[in-house]
């Protein structure tokens, strides 16, 4: 594919097309970065850093805007800046005809980026943030730019859209899922989204992933779908399929060094309608499964069915506001129908060695969801592992499972809260 990052405008990956078609004020697609700081933010010269990064990334100096048929990326001259952090995050987007897809905001020692999901994904998401706190810190005597900016500049294809370089047209279709259990709770108000943290010791939960001969997040799925089974049964709801939409980053599997989105989500579940499974036997089922799964033939069907969905004639030809309302209903029965919850473990996140000491953690939230009210986002920084819960609802009757739960299996945790 074309590289476009000298042209004035650009399409959307195909996993970005989608993100905007199914923005509201539930579902506003930006998920965050945050770094807590061991100390408060200097206002000034946080902004003063922003511009710097942009310098390195331009293809991210864009503002998303609406065609006849779908929607794109022109370039800007806007100033970006960063604003205080004073509403619930992943909530406040633009609604009008130029979107800006990134946001820095600060809290005292939080500094918080937020990112349309049209834009990039994780991997994207946190390069441009390493980028920025080292900008941030480089009054400090440490700067980073000019070495980003060499090593950038010879990777390949950084803005190219992999799905569509890995296509095939020959693989066959993927089959449909059927519903999965949905937590019987009303969703709260536009424009709140609760999160709770968890942060814990990384050799901590590396020592018990590898007492039961998996990764950290083969065995965290394993207990998120264990909570939710053990809450079906305690509160007599009716038994379904738990699915857990994971995603995996594709960049290491198709030796891809694109910013644009580039994953697919696989979903391991466990079936409550057969009865209790205790946490081996469902670290047995996810383990097998992801195992089976995180391979190129069977994620090239992900690719084949989005990229049929986008290059089929008659939905391209359907104008954009049409398309708004089919694809909500769409991206419902096809996607989050199908799974219960969703977490995203972006693994560890690295800065130089001049600046590690001036962070002492970071986490991930991901985005609110309509149809999956609570999910989770986990990263790892030194040597504390984050595991943040983004949830939509009022009742904390989940994260008090969960993360007690994880007391129980002897992990210390420290809780912190928006709420």
């Amino acid at each position: 594919m074309k590289n476009t990052i000298n042209q004035n405008w650009h399409r959307l990956d195909n996993t970005g097309k989608m993100y905007p078609l199914i923005r509201s004020d539930w579902q506003t697609t930006l998920y965050r970065l945050t770094a807590v700081l061991k100390s408060n933010i200097d206002v000034q010269r946080l902004k003063d850093s922003i511009p710097r990064v942009y310098e390195v990334y331009p293809e991210f100096n864009v503002v998303l805007k609406p065609g006849l048929f779908w929607f794109y990326f022109e370039k800007t001259n806007e100033r970006h800046t960063a604003k205080p952090d004073d509403h619930y995050p992943c909530t406040s987007f633009e609604k009008d005809f130029s979107i800006l897809p990134i946001h820095v905001y600060y809290s005292e020692n939080l500094l918080s980026v937020e990112f349309c999901h049209a834009l990039t994904d994780g991997y994207g998401a946190t390069e441009f943030f390493k980028t920025l706190l080292s900008e941030y810190f480089s009054g400090s005597g440490y700067s980073t730019v000019e070495n980003t900016k060499t090593v950038i500049d010879e990777k390949n294809n950084r803005w190219e859209d992999s799905y569509l370089k890995h296509y095939d047209p020959s693989i066959p279709g993927m089959k449909r899922r059927s519903k999965a259990f949905h937590f019987p709770y009303n969703i709260v108000s536009p424009g709140v989204y609760y999160s709770t943290t968890g942060t814990i010791p990384l050799n901590d939960i590396l020592k018990k992933a590898k007492s039961y001969g998996c990764t950290i997040t083969e065995w965290l799925t394993s207990f998120y779908i264990l909570t939710i089974s053990e809450m079906i049964q305690d509160f007599h709801w009716k038994p379904a399929p738990v699915v857990i939409n994971v995603p995996v980053n594709l960049r290491v599997l198709y030796n891809s060094k694109t910013l644009r989105n580039f994953f697919v989500t696989i979903m391991p579940q466990i079936d409550c309608r057969f009865g209790y499974f205790t946490l081996e036997e469902i670290i047995s089922h996810v383990k097998n499964y992801m195992s089976l799964e995180v391979d190129r033939r069977y994620i090239n069907q992900q690719f084949k069915r989005n990229i049929d969905v986008e290059s089929n004639m008659a939905i391209r030809l359907i104008p954009l506001p049409l398309k708004r309302l089919i694809f909500s209903v769409l991206y419902y029965y096809l996607g989050e129908r199908q799974y219960s919850g969703g977490l995203s473990n972006l693994g560890a996140f690295k800065l130089p060695e001049a600046i590690r000491h001036e962070v002492e953690e970071v986490r991930l939230l991901t985005p609110p969801s309509q149809g999956t009210l609570i999910k989770a986002g986990c990263i790892s920084y030194n040597d504390r592992f984050c595991i943040t819960f983004g949830s939509l609802v009022n009742e904390r009757e989940f994260e008090r499972r969960f993360f007690s739960g994880l007391r129980k299996q002897g992990l210390p945790v420290k809780i912190s809260v928006n709420y």
